[in-house]
């Protein structure tokens, strides 16, 4: 398979496709700031991007992307990303609340109260302290919206946290292929400029 598209016109094809690959996670573009002393970070979510899931409400799109895609118990690097749009347009003024209740019992393990956010890209750091499935709510009150105004517009997503040695294999897999296809790509670019270097220099000796 190698030698075909090293041999054929598919090369310019194969690289760029592996860099598609290799970028298709990382379209979250954070801009971070200092708030009383606590970092928020917000987030850009486009609901093409991988492992989202997305609620239409309405005339509403919320899309939710935690990080890791499979949150690990214990891990402070966890964040949940959300981004709300009206008819594919952002969202701005809104008031967010973040509940987090475990699955099986209904008992809330966070609550995380009402606060502004200029814009409809936000996303709330948490460390899951214990393996299991949950339901994350977020509830918004949008300004200007005669519905959700006062009564919020609410979004239910269900995730699972792990160990990290119980991360599922195809998980593995999908997390390694975009880096194993752009080792592929640069190798096989590589492999064709030097054979095309040496042709340059058998026909000009």
């Amino acid at each position: 398979m190698v030698w075909f598209i090293c041999t054929g016109h598919y090369l310019s094809f194969t690289i760029f496709f592996a860099a598609v690959i290799l970028f298709s996670d990382i379209t979250i573009n954070f801009i971070i700031h200092q708030e009383e002393n606590n970092l928020l970070a917000y987030a850009h979510i486009f609901s093409d991007t991988p492992n989202t899931i997305t609620k239409n409400i309405d005339n509403y799109l919320i899309v939710f992307l935690p990080y890791p895609n499979i949150p690990l118990v214990n891990d402070n690097s966890t964040r949940l990303n959300f981004s709300l749009t009206e008819n594919k347009t952002d969202v701005y003024n809104v008031f967010v609340s973040l509940i987090i209740k475990e699955r099986s019992s209904g008992n809330v393990v966070e609550q995380i109260p009402y606060k502004f956010y200029e814009f409809g890209d936000i996303t709330f750091p948490y460390t899951f302290q214990k393996v299991g499935d949950y339901v994350v709510t977020v509830q918004t009150r949008i300004n200007g919206d005669p519905k959700y105004e006062v009564n919020p517009l609410i979004a239910n997503f269900d995730i699972s946290v792990v160990k990290p040695g119980e991360i599922p294999f195809n998980v593995w897999v999908i997390s390694l292929t975009p880096i194993v296809a752009a080792i592929a790509g640069i190798a096989i670019y590589v492999d064709f400029f030097k054979k095309g270097n040496n042709r340059s220099r058998s026909t000009t000796t």
